[in-house]
């Protein structure tokens, strides 16, 4: 089937009732004296979300109609919006009906994002127009425009709920009911533990996991890989995550990760003073840098001044300021200044992509055993920063009709043991505060007894924690799974599963 342009111009187009009645709202919030306008931004507002409309229901009264060249008017401009909406349904085979049902759906979703965006700005006009111009990721004084079609983490990667098997089987061992997780749904977390012994399907299980929810959702990964065979190792039933998401595989430092990764918000002083703050605690975590009181200071002072001239700033950047304040001061080098050149002795990023370019699409970090430990740590300090911060300078995700969350990114770090249980900030604001801004966080370690260096609440924001046979002691399995969950008496594929507000069940996963 096909479209004229002569059709599309001389069809009536209509949401429900109820939605229109909104319409009509905005005319007066926002001054504007045509039915038409309020309908154009909640169309635009609702082709923002990648994910297709859910279709209006039959059972509600339809509203107004408003003529096709009324509503997007003629020639190009009606080209341009019909090519998108249609661009958007994914579907080459349209004739007009379809588009009339389509249009009618953006234009109702539309609507309810727009009333979300008028509360959540305090129904103020200058606040409200500023958000809109967040959710579309235009610039705010200057600048290129960002990329169009979904392709940065200000879109979203999902519409509905998502409901994910426990790995490859996913049956209760008692009744053989099939248990699945919502990771989007209403009032639920986002965010997951996978534990097990080496051998015990643990990865298998995030795999076919990973597989069901890429298969609901065109969601980007970035994963963190500390053995090195996650885009190459087929144990989860014969699937690579490199090929499930489409992931570059990262392998620095023989492959520098291309990230502006120190990027900054803004130039103003607290951006900047709060940013050398975030880079002086992830370097204090490096083993060899010994910072005392004038070590910090330095440190901070060092990385504020590279800040504020370097643009992008790199670690060199940072090395070079704080060897000339040890310098001015008359501070003997130190351990701080040992490591610093030691991370730079090979670069460890480099600041192609931008935190929006980067985090829009799939990569595999790989950061296996003889990878530096100071260069892996440096790494995943600094990138999980970067997506904390600017993962949660976003606009919340938005949500549909059920309730649930819309995605915007998962990340995956596999023995995450290797970072657990050092209070990383970032990692911690990513699991308390990245649910609204459509964020998921999976990690997979080895034991309950890695998760015991964090705060005590750490692991009740999961919502999933499922446990493989372990040697850990009773008393720390039974503090996050409940009493008798003795995880050394499981058997093959069998794993204890706790869902956030339920109690654990005896699942056969594989």
């Amino acid at each position: 089937m096909s479209l004229s342009l002569v059709e599309v111009a001389g069809a009536n187009f209509r949401t429900d009732e109820k939605s229109d009645a909104l319409n009509t709202a905005f005319m007066g919030r926002l001054g504007m004296r045509k039915r038409y306008l309020p309908a154009r931004l909640a169309i635009s507002r609702s082709l923002a979300i990648s994910a297709p409309p859910e279709p209006l229901s039959d059972e509600l009264e339809p509203g107004k109609a408003i003529k096709g060249d009324t509503l997007f008017g003629t020639g190009t401009a009606l080209s341009v919006w019909i090519s998108l909406i249609t661009q958007r349904a994914g579907d080459p085979e349209f004739d007009v009906r379809r588009l009339i049902g389509l249009v009618g759906a953006h234009w109702q979703r539309g609507l309810v994002h727009l009333e979300k965006d008028w509360d959540q700005a305090g129904q103020d006009v200058a606040k409200f127009v500023k958000r809109l111009v967040e959710v579309a990721e235009l610039p705010t004084s200057g600048g290129a425009l960002r990329s169009i079609g979904g392709t940065g983490i200000g879109a979203t990667f999902s519409s509905g709920q998502i409901d994910v098997p426990i790995g490859e089987i996913g049956e209760d061992v008692a009744t053989k009911e099939k248990i699945v997780w919502s990771l989007n749904g209403k009032g639920g977390s986002p965010h997951s533990a996978i534990m097990g012994g080496v051998g015990s399907g643990k990865t298998r299980t995030a795999v076919a996991m990973l597989r069901s929810i890429r298969e609901q959702a065109s969601v980007p990964l970035l994963a963190f890989d500390f053995k090195g065979d996650l885009g190459t190792d087929a144990s989860g039933g014969g699937y690579h995550i490199d090929e499930l998401f489409g992931a570059q595989i990262l392998e620095p430092p023989r492959a520098p990760i291309p990230l502006d990764v120190l990027s900054l918000s803004s130039n103003g002083e607290i951006d900047i003073a709060e940013a050398a703050s975030r880079f002086r605690e992830s370097f204090a975590r490096l083993k060899g840098s010994r910072l005392g009181d004038r070590q910090r200071t330095a440190l901070h002072e060092a990385a504020s001044m590279a800040l504020a001239h370097e643009s992008p700033c790199e670690l060199p950047h940072i090395r070079d300021a704080l060897t000339n304040y040890y310098a001015e001061h008359e501070m003997k080098e130190d351990g701080a200044i040992s490591t610093m050149q030691e991370i730079c002795r090979f670069p460890l990023f480099k600041p192609s992509f931008s935190p929006a370019e980067f985090f829009g699409q799939s990569w595999i970090i790989k950061l296996p055993p003889n990878v530096a430990e100071d260069s892996r740590t440096m790494v995943v300090n600094l990138v999980l920063d970067a997506l904390d911060q600017y993962l949660n300078s976003l606009v919340d995700a938005d949500s549909s009709a059920d309730g649930s969350r819309g995605l915007r990114i998962l990340c995956m770090v596999d023995e995450a043991h290797q970072i657990l249980g050092s209070k990383l900030p970032s990692l911690s604001n990513l699991i308390r505060m990245s649910r609204s801004k459509g964020g998921a966080i999976m990690l997979i370690s080895q034991s309950p007894d890695d998760f015991s260096g964090e705060d005590d609440e750490f692991l009740s924001e999961m919502g999933l924690v499922a446990a493989f046979s372990t040697n850990a002691p009773p008393r720390n399995a039974a503090r996050i799974l409940g009493k008798g969950a003795n995880l050394g008496a499981l058997k093959t594929g069998e794993c204890f599963v706790k869902r956030r507000g339920d109690q654990a069940k005896k699942v056969k996963a594989w």
